[in-house]
This record gives structure tokens, C-alpha cells and sequence, in this order.
């Protein structure tokens, strides 16, 4: 049941195998009646995503809707997820993968639609939810133990790349927005700290995990309690505390959750100063990770704010 009726839609063929048994396990019906299918916005780093509505039809005539998120994905992002999986059942923020596979546009993924609300448009703090299944998430892969093949490694070749062929070519691009002397500096502070001596030295000190990579509150959906982390497009191994320090500071009560989760999954003690370590490593990583998403859309003071940030990250490493 091919669907090709928008620009960009995710071609291919929509009820497959997998995404029928899925779809029968959850209502109960055998038989699919009809299949609808509308663009949803995606995330930043997303290609194009759908809602997949199927009508489905059991016993007595009994019919039920189910929904799914059908989207591109990186072949990356399908890692991180498909391996999260393990953990899924006790870690209810990680969305179920319905059903993933490869068509001529690449990768492709679906995971359950879930309504709920963006944290970013809630005042309320995140769900203990959220901070439990990262906190058994990180537990589960530490020492990046049975990570599959493929995922990006935050290292210093890694953070390299970054800088250099991710970070530098957008300033590039987008700098005309800001005065130049900001963008001046943004490329000065970007090309020393690529190659400064503190990124080897401090990340050989951080024990790597499974990450999604972008925890921000546009990406935690909440419904009352319950929260999922949603677009898992930046999906990669490096320090847990990278998918904490968007969120929730060091000595919050959400982190005292998170580590109270940490300990309780693994039975081990979390290393304090190790995860104090990552906090000032997650500093200097954020501002510049999100850079270029900060020169096209934010302000040039907002800009100045976060250099100043990455300068004072890297002076207290």
C-alpha cells in the first residue's frame, strides 16, 4: 500500500508484516479496513514524517484506529533506537520500534504516536519517568558495552569533525545575520577549542554509553507523568551527562533521581566526580554542538552568551 501523494513523503510500502502484527496486538483486530496517511512536522534533524492512521476491523465488525509515526531516519538513529529496545520494557521514555527497514531513499523507521504536549511549552519540570529511563539506559550500556557497529563515538576525531566540518562551515553560511566580529570570534573560539589538549584529556577520562544525543525539552513529550524522547537523530556513544545537562543541573533533584535509578538498575555506586566531570565536559559541548543552530535562528547577543559560555566550559576543564 504504497504512498507517494505528497513532496517528500516516506515512500515505500506502509503496512508491512511487522507493522500489521503490531497493529493486532494493540487492538485486537485481524484485519486492516483502510489506511490513512498526513505529513507531521519533524525535528531539526529529521527528513520527512507521517502520521499513519490504520482502520482496523475485528470480531462482530468491531473496528478501533491505531496510530504510528512513520519517518526518514539516519541509519545511525535506527541503531541507537533498535539497540535502546533491550531495555524498553523498564524504560518507558524509549519509544517502541514498530518496524524499520531501507527503501531507495534510505532508512526508515515507525514508532507509536503518542500525543502529549513538548516540555518546551510546559512550565512543569520533566517526569521522574524521563531521568529513570535515561538513568537505565546509560546503566544498561556503560563502557559502551554491546553498542552496535556504526554509531558515531564522541572522541577527539569525533569532536574534531564536529568543529571542523559541521560547526565552521555554518558559520560560514549563516554569518551574514550577525555582526562580524561575532562571527569573527565564533570561528576563533571554534578552531582552538578543536584541537585544544583538554578534549582528549578529558574525554578518556568519561566512561562512554548509549546516548539519543539531542535530550532538550523540544524533544521530551509529556502526557501528565509519563514522558518519551522523541527524535532519536543524533543517537551516539560518548558520556551519560551529555543527555542530562540540557535539562537539569548537577545537584537537582531530578539528578538525585537519576542517580538514585543509575544505582538501583546497575547495583553499582554512579561515580560522583566522574558525572561532575561530564556536567563540565556537557558545558563546553553544548554551546558548540548547537552553534550553528544558535547563528541562524537566535540573536547575536544570545550568540555572545553562548561563546561565553564555551570560554568559560573550557577555562574550568
Amino acid at each position: 500500500m504504497p504512498y507517494n501523494a505528497w513532496r517528500g513523503a516516506v515512500t515505500g510500502e506502509i503496512v508491512a508484516p511487522a507493522l500489521l502484527e503490531w497493529a493486532a496486538r494493540m487492538t485486537g483486530c485481524g484485519r486492516v479496513e483502510r489506511c490513512t496517511v498526513r505529513p507531521l512536522s519533524g525535528g531539526s534533524v529529521s527528513g520527512s514524517v507521517e502520521l499513519i492512521t490504520l482502520h482496523m476491523v475485528g470480531a462482530g465488525s468491531a473496528t478501533r484506529e491505531v496510530q504510528m509515526v512513520r519517518k526518514r531516519a539516519f541509519p545511525h538513529e535506527v541503531a541507537g533506537l533498535a539497540a535502546a529496545q533491550e531495555i524498553r520494557r523498564n524504560a518507558t521514555a524509549i519509544p517502541e520500534l514498530i518496524a524499520s527497514g531501507d527503501d531507495h531513499d534510505g532508512p526508515w523507521l515507525i514508532i507509536p504516536f503518542t500525543s502529549g504536549t513538548l516540555l518546551s511549552d510546559q512550565d512543569a519540570p520533566p517526569p521522574g519517568s524521563l531521568f529513570d529511563s535515561l538513568a537505565r539506559l546509560h546503566g544498561h550500556f556503560r563502557g559502551a558495552a554491546n553498542v552496535p557497529a556504526g554509531l558515531p563515538r564522541v572522541d577527539a576525531r569525533w569532536w574534531r569533525q564536529l568543529c571542523h566540518e559541521w560547526v565552521l562551515p555554518q558559520l560560514d553560511r549563516h554569518g551574514g545575520r550577525h555582526p562580524s566580529a561575532t562571527i569573527t570570534r565564533a570561528s576563533a573560539l571554534v578552531s582552538l577549542i578543536a584541537a585544544h589538549p583538554v578534549v582528549p584529556r578529558t574525554l578518556a577520562q568519561l566512561s562512554p554509553t548509549l546516548l539519543h544525543g539531542d535530550v532538550h525539552p523540544g524533544n521530551v513529550l509529556v502526557n501528565g507523568q509519563e514522558a518519551w524522547l522523541i527524535d532519536w537523530g543524533s543517537s551516539r556513544i560518548g558520556p551519560a551527562m551529555l543527555d542530562l545537562a540540557n535539562l537539569v543541573t548537577f545537584d537537582s533533584e531530578e539528578f538525585a533521581g537519576y542517580r538514585e535509578a543509575w544505582e538501583q538498575s546497575t547495583g553499582l555506586p554512579l561515580d560522583a566526580r566522574s558525572a561532575d566531570l561530564g556536567y563540565r565536559w556537557a558545558a563546553l559541548q553544548i554551546p558548540i554542538q548547537y552553534l550553528p543552530w544558535m547563528i541562524e535562528n537566535l540573536t547575536a547577543a544570545e550568540v555572545e552568551t553562548a561563546l561565553d559560555r564555551a570560554e568559560q566550559a573550557l577555562a574550568v576543564l
